[in-house]
This record gives structure tokens, C-alpha cells and sequence, in this order.
């Protein structure tokens, strides 16, 4: 008697399993992608790590690859240098502007500052670096550095890229200590002022030892973005080949001699090619670090506190004090009162200080480029080439269009179907991994990424020294864009899923839908305007990216004719014009530069516009 034949599985079933098989694809390839970025990069370094102690890479400050010497101490001391300003300047104004908005401003107030410190993060590197070089530099470090005698004509250097790097960092630390600031108990502000206690009194006492952790957590993940920042460093500091300890000095950092030679090295310039990747590697260990540092801090703060286990001391029964001892005790009250109210007022002035200077830089950015940019934006600059008269950037907006769309092709579906493998399959064994590599690679410095596209994709590592590489393309920029981009996407795609409420899964499923068509046909859709919100801020995250570029689709005076070619693109030439004496070309950059940061302040105010009538819409539903 034969065996009855086993049931066929519905389609369904094999509709669940493809489903689970594209997740779980999206998945590998995200862990696919993070082990080939570290395994190309020790690859591509190992000549140099080999050679470590011989080629006194971390001992010398010879910088000199003509005659074999590679000494990077000069740029390893110009990160340093750089990050510690931008952090002393930073932390103060940010943590002083993260408790004003938290413990003190008026909602209205709050509101207002946390969209203009969105606007502040938005801004392209490589137009901090512009004004910076034009406007912090020129017209501000310069005049103080011949009021006191230093001999520095330009302002360029190590504090002009220390105090923009301030700067970018300061919206970063005021969000994340802002957010830990309102993290804090009620009950602990509450039972401090039942105490007594003045406003400030509980802020310093209470609400910040309590946020601590956080805020030390935000400062450590802030100095991770300084120490990685390419573009605006390389167009202020000066790249100078020296080591100088003045005040004025000039210098250089690591990523931005990697921006600057990398692409430079030929096929028998081996050991320099080696030697830069090996501070790409250097700062790839260092954001590491740092990130994993930071969610270690946060996760300790987050959980909940154990209680004391000493005895508690009851003291003696107190003697009652006699009537000049109660005179005096109410005299000092009262000065101590007196006290303590005017170190509440001036503090509160202090705070407020610090939050007013968070956000001046943004009106002065913002102002600066509209005066430079804004009347130099004629038909002919979206209509013509640099070389035709009158000049334009047509090729490079063209190639930025094409350069975004191509990361987009790639990014977003990769994207989606890993936040979908979060989102849905929670239980997945790939869960966690994924999830804790996306978070690494949003943290990867973009010069490394730069570094990554440019040993696979325009000279691959696996060619003999003697072999022609690819070349630039615009399949080497919008791959180095895409995995920018894939962090933004999976993270933005996996909270807009979660906050799908569970019994429209449920319902679903009670209607007998599988669950590949409950996440098409029900999450998906009930998520759409939250998805969308993430992949425009992915969008406009790298749509003002520059550092990957200079290694990976370059530029030309012409229309790429194909994406193999080199591609122009709208921030490479602002930043290649904007150190230009040539005033046609500065010109260019001013114009680009007022374009960039239009689009770019465009994408997100667009995107805080969808969110708030995402938070209207919920809130009718309800």
C-alpha cells in the first residue's frame, strides 16, 4: 500500500517563506556590507600594519611619502587638537542650552529652538567649511590674530576648524542631552523644590547628576562625529606638513589628508595607499569605540537605580536652641535665601546665553550664503556648463540628481526589507545583529565609506599593482551614498512599523491574511507617511555628502555620458571652487552653495511638515 502523498503547502505559506527569505537577504546583505568595509580596509592596510614600527607611522611627524617617510603623528595631533576645541566649546553652550530648554523654556520657546537646531544638524559639511573659510576665518580669527601679533593672514588653522567643528557638533549634544534631561523623574524636581530648593539649585543638584550618563554618552557619540568630520576641516585648517604648537597654528587631520592624497596614489605608491587606509582604519576603530562606549553609558542610565543598603543613623534627641542661636539661624536662612535666589537669576540668564549661542550660527550661516549666494544665482547657472559663458553648474546638478536616485534604487529597498526582518520577525535570530550593525554603520565616518567604495568599486583591491583600476563613476559615489544611506532608511522604516498598533496585525489576521499580506496590505500602508518622512531625511542626509565623493565619482567639466564615467556633482564643486582664487569660480561655489543649502533645509522642513500632520492625523483617529 503506498504511502498517502504529504499535503502541498498553501500559497500562503510559500508566499510567508519568500517574504522571510527577501528579509532575511536584506539582513545578510546589511552584515555583508559592515564585514566587507572592515575586512577591504585591514586588507588594504596590512602592508602598512605589518610595517608599523618600521614605517613609524605613530612616532613620527615626518610627513615626506617621496622619501619613504610616514609619519602621521602631524595629523593624528591635528584631530586631536581640533576635537578638543570643538568639545570645550561645545559641551558648556550645549549642555547649558539642553537644561534652559528642558527645565526653563516656555513650549513655544522649546519648540521653536529644537526646529532651529534641526535646521543647524541639516546643514552640509561642506558649507560649514565655506563659511568658515570666508566668514569664521577671514573676517573673524584673522583681525584677532594681527590684533595680538600672531603672523596668520587668513585666520586658517587649527582653532578656525576646532570652532567650526563646535559648531556642527552642537546640535548633536544639545538633542541627546535635552532628551535625557526630560528622561528625569518628575517626582526628583518635585521633591527638590518642596524642599526648598530653587530653580537652578535643582537643575545643578537633581536633573543634572541624574542625566549624567546620558549627557556623557551624547559628548562621547559628539566627539565621535568631530574626529571623523572631512570637509569642513580640510577647507579651514590650513594643511600645513608641519608640527606647530602656537595658538595660530595651522595643521592638518586624518581625514582630511586621506580626502586630500588618497585618490592621488598611482599603482606603485603601495605603501602610501596602505598608510592612508591604515588612518581610515584608525578612525573607523575610534568611531567604534566610541559608539559602542556611548550605548553602554546609556543603557547603564536607563536602568532603574538600586537602592542603598546602609543603615540609616537616627541622631540623638536635639537640644532646644536658645533664642540668640534661632536669631542667628534665621539670619543666615535668610542671607543663604538671598543668595540662592540671585545665583538662580543669573544662572537662568547664563542658560538662556548658552541656548541664544546655539542657535546664532545657524542665522549667521544661513545669512552669510543667502548675502554671498543668493544674487549670484542667474538661468545660466541651472542651463550651462563651467567653461561657457556665462558659467554654470548644469552638469553638477544633473549628476547630484543621478548620484541621490542611484543610492535611492539601492538603499531603499535593501532598507525596507531589513527594517521589515526588525520589525516583523522580531524573534529572528538575525535581529540583533542587524540591528546593532546598522547602528555601527550610521556612525561610520563618511571619508571612511569613501575609503571602503574606493578599494572596491574605482581602484578593487583584488588588482595587481600594475592593473588599471575602474575608475571614478557614478556607480562607485551612489554605492558609497547608498550604505550612508541604509542606516537612515532601516532605522526610520523599523520605528514608523513598530508604532503600527498590534491589533491591526491581529485583526488581520483574524480575517485569515498571511502575514506577508498583513505587513504589505496592513503595516506597510498604516506606516507609508512615516516611511516616507525617514527616506526624505535619508535623502537629505546625503544629498550635501562630499568626502565620499572626492574618492569615488570625482568630477568633470561635462555631462557624464554614462554612470561608468566620472560624475560632477553639485557639493564636490562648491567645494573645489570655493578654494579657487579665480572670483568667476568663487562665484560658482556661492551660488552652489546657496542652491545646497535651499534643497537641503527644503527636504527637512518638508519632512517636519509630514510629521506634524502625521501626529494631527493620529490624534483625529483617536
Amino acid at each position: 500500500m503506498n504511502a498517502p502523498a504529504a499535503p502541498r503547502s498553501s500559497p500562503s505559506s510559500w508566499g510567508d517563506r519568500v517574504f522571510l527569505g527577501l528579509g532575511q537577504g536584506a539582513g545578510i546583505f546589511v552584515l555583508s556590507v559592515a564585514a566587507a568595509l572592515v575586512a577591504v580596509l585591514v586588507g588594504q592596510a596590512w602592508p602598512a600594519l605589518s610595517r608599523i614600527g618600521e614605517l613609524r607611522i605613530l612616532t613620527s611627524s615626518d610627513w615626506n611619502p617621496n622619501e619613504g617617510s610616514y609619519g602621521a603623528i602631524l595629523f593624528i595631533y591635528g584631530t586631536v587638537a581640533t576635537s578638543l576645541i570643538a568639545m570645550v566649546v561645545a559641551v558648556p553652550l550645549g549642555v547649558g542650552a539642553a537644561a534652559y530648554l528642558s527645565e526653563i523654556a516656555s513650549p513655544r520657546v522649546r519648540k521653536i529652538s529644537s526646529f532651529l537646531l534641526e535646521l543647524l544638524a541639516a546643514i552640509p559639511s561642506v558649507i560649514f567649511g565655506f563659511w568658515a573659510l570666508e566668514f569664521l576665518a577671514r573676517r573673524g580669527l584673522a583681525p584677532a590674530y594681527s590684533l595680538f601679533g600672531f603672523n596668520n593672514q587668513s585666520g586658517e588653522g587649527i582653532v578656525a576648524a576646532g570652532l567650526v567643528l563646535a559648531v556642527m557638533i552642537l546640535p548633536y549634544i544639545t538633542a541627546l542631552s535635552f532628551d535625557v534631561c526630560q528622561a528625569v523623574p518628575r517626582s526628583q524636581r518635585e521633591g527638590a523644590l518642596a524642599l526648598g530648593a530653587t530653580r537652578w539649585q535643582t537643575i545643578w543638584k537633581v536633573v543634572l547628576p541624574y542625566a549624567r550618563p546620558g549627557i556623557i554618552a551624547a559628548c562621547i557619540l559628539a566627539l565621535g562625529r568631530a574626529a571623523g568630520e572631512t570637509m569642513a576641516v580640510t577647507m579651514v585648517i590650513g594643511n600645513a606638513q608641519y608640527l606647530d604648537f602656537s595658538p595660530s597654528a595651522t595643521g592638518d587631520s586624518i581625514p582630511s589628508i586621506i580626502a586630500k592624497q588618497l585618490h592621488e596614489t598611482g599603482p606603485a605608491d603601495v605603501t602610501k595607499r596602505a598608510v592612508l587606509i591604515t588612518l581610515g582604519l584608525l578612525l573607523l576603530v575610534i568611531a567604534l569605540i566610541m559608539n559602542v562606549g556611548a550605548r553602554v553609558l546609556l543603557r547603564w542610565a536607563s536602568a532603574p537605580r538600586a537602592r542603598s543598603g546602609r543603615p540609616i543613623n537616627v541622631p540623638d534627641e536635639p537640644t532646644p536652641p536658645t533664642s540668640a542661636e534661632v536669631a542667628a539661624s534665621a539670619d543666615r536662612a535668610a542671607r543663604a535665601r538671598w543668595r540662592a535666589a540671585r545665583a538662580d537669576r543669573f544662572m537662568t540668564w547664563a542658560l538662556w546665553l548658552c541656548q541664544f549661542l546655539t542657535v546664532v550660527p545657524l542665522f549667521l550661516i544661513l545669512g552669510y550664503i543667502t548675502y554671498k549666494g543668493a544674487g549670484q544665482v542667474k538661468v545660466s547657472f541651472f542651463t550651462n556648463l563651467p567653461n561657457d559663458d556665462p558659467p554654470g553648474l548644469y552638469h553638477a546638478l544633473i549628476g547630484s540628481l543621478t548620484l541621490v536616485g542611484l543610492a535611492s534604487v539601492f538603499a531603499i529597498p535593501v532598507g525596507l526589507m531589513a527594517a521589515i526582518l526588525l520589525s516583523e520577525y522580531r524573534k529572528h535570530r538575525l535581529v540583533a545583529p542587524v540591528r546593532f550593525v546598522a547602528e555601527m554603520l550610521g556612525n561610520v565616518p563618511s571619508i571612511v565609506v569613501g575609503v571602503f567604495a574606493y578599494a572596491l568599486l574605482v581602484f578593487p583591491f583584488w588588482l595587481a599593482p600594475g592593473e588599471r583600476g575602474w575608475g571614478y563613476s557614478a556607480w562607485a559615489g551612489a554605492f558609497a551614498l547608498g550604505v550612508m544611506m541604509l542606516p537612515v532608511v532601516i532605522r526610520s522604516a523599523e520605528e514608523s512599523m513598530r508604532l503600527v498598533p498590534h491589533n491591526l496585525r491581529e485583526a488581520s489576521y483574524a480575517l485569515g491574511a498571511s502575514r506577508w499580506q498583513t505587513v504589505l496590505k496592513v503595516v506597510l500602508p498604516a506606516a507609508l507617511p512615516a516611511i516616507v518622512t525617514g527616506v526624505l531625511l535619508a535623502v537629505g542626509r546625503i544629498a550635501g555628502e562630499t568626502a565620499p565623493l572626492i574618492l569615488t565619482a570625482r568630477g568633470s567639466q561635462f555631462l557624464a555620458r554614462s554612470f561608468s564615467d566620472p560624475t560632477p556633482s553639485l557639493p564636490y564643486y562648491v567645494y573645489d571652487f570655493a578654494t579657487k582664487p579665480d572670483e568667476v569660480r568663487k562665484n560658482l561655489a556661492w551660488a552652489g552653495a546657496f542652491v545646497l543649502v535651499v534643497v537641503v533645509l527644503c527636504l527637512n522642513v518638508g519632512v517636519r511638515l509630514l510629521a506634524g500632520k502625521r501626529v494631527v492625523a493620529a490624534a483625529r483617529a483617536d
